[in-house]
């Protein structure tokens, strides 16, 4: 029986603008060891392997008023994997608080 993938979703609002946002997702995601897969702004997208697990990460950045709209979605069969892939690129990509 095939499992199905977990998803792990964390978003939140930055004062960045959208291309700022877009650029360190892109950062955060070659940074995490992803390669990217996909880019159609507002998302990027990418997947690789963390800890041995197969990974995807979605990241969408849109624009909201002076601030930007944040959320990485991590995608994987192992719960851990998901988590750690959405927490590695969501503290760089959004950097802290502001």
């Amino acid at each position: 029986m095939a499992h199905s993938p977990i998803i792990h979703v964390g978003s939140d609002t930055r004062a960045k603008s959208q291309g700022e946002a877009f650029r360190d997702a892109k950062i955060a995601i070659t940074e995490t060891g992803l390669d990217i897969t996909f880019t159609a702004e507002p998302h990027i997208g990418g997947a690789g392997t963390l800890d041995g697990s197969p990974v995807s990460v979605l990241v969408t950045c849109l624009s909201v008023g002076s601030r930007t709209f944040i959320e990485v979605v991590g995608i994987s069969e192992d719960s851990s994997a998901a988590e750690q892939t959405r927490n590695r690129v969501r503290t760089i990509t959004m950097g802290p608080p502001s």
